[in-house]
């Protein structure tokens, strides 16, 4: 078990994707990931970084720097001076958290123990990863990616095990799509998430430019949800809202 990990930055904001938008959360954000996807919006957290930006205080858009890696002990200090009294959740996001789960199989431990609700977002790609780290999850954001939108190769049989494997109090999976988008690997995708055993929401989220425009057509919106509705009860197309409301 790590003590001590990769951060790329930790911060305050709110959540701008999925389910839970519009909460308030405290971001970790860990260094390194095992996917290169073209609409990544955080390019900077593919690889470890040398050093973490931390906000200063929660809210303020001040940061300062602290050498990597940092211990649980430096994370949890952070996190305690951002934290205020109608925080959602601690996010626990990347990169891809699970490149470090050895750090994580101590650091979720921390934050439940100051009575923090954890909320991991992960590509679903590391369902070896999953299951010593279940009891400190209580929401997972699980994201599977379109070949046909991120132009890597699927990992649809990693994500059907780390779903079966995924057994936490809220589960909803995410999928990013394009103008580029297969409509028929999107409809295999759902088949794969309704054969999964759980029942998640699923997100179709449409791609989203640095300005907060969407990066694919109304119509074609529609037309993915009504397929995927067709074999998958609760779908929802729900927009990311970071560059709308100009926030981390």
């Amino acid at each position: 078990m790590e003590t001590s990990g990769n951060i790329e930055e930790i911060f305050d904001s709110v959540q701008g994707e999925g389910l839970l938008i519009g909460s308030r959360q405290v971001f970790v954000r860990l260094g390194g990931c095992n996917r290169a996807c073209s609409f990544c919006d955080t390019p900077q957290a593919r690889r470890p970084a040398a050093t973490c930006r931390v906000e200063t205080e929660p809210g303020s858009g001040r940061f300062e720097y602290l050498p990597n890696p940092l211990s649980v002990d430096e994370v949890m200090r952070v996190v305690g001076r951002l934290w205020f009294t109608g925080h959602h959740s601690v996010s626990v996001t990347g990169g891809e958290p699970l490149v470090q789960a050895d750090f994580l199989q101590a650091l979720l431990p921390a934050v439940t123990a100051e009575g923090h609700k954890v909320y991991l977002e992960t590509n679903s790609t590391c369902p070896d990863e999953l299951p010593d780290l279940v009891p400190d999850i209580e929401y997972v954001a699980a994201d599977i990616k379109l070949s046909s939108c991120t132009g890597e190769p699927n990992r649809f049989d990693d994500n059907l095990e780390f779903l079966e494997k995924c057994d936490v109090p809220l589960l909803f999976v995410k999928m990013v799509v394009t103008n580029e988008v297969d409509v028929d690997e999107l409809v295999e995708s759902l088949r794969l998430v309704s054969s999964s055993g759980r029942s998640p929401t699923v997100v179709i989220q449409p791609v989203t430019g640095r300005r907060g425009e969407i990066g694919i057509g109304g119509l074609l919106l529609l037309e993915l949800q009504q397929r995927a509705l067709e074999i998958h009860p609760d779908v929802r197309v729900i927009p990311r809202i970071q560059q709308i409301l100009r926030i981390a």
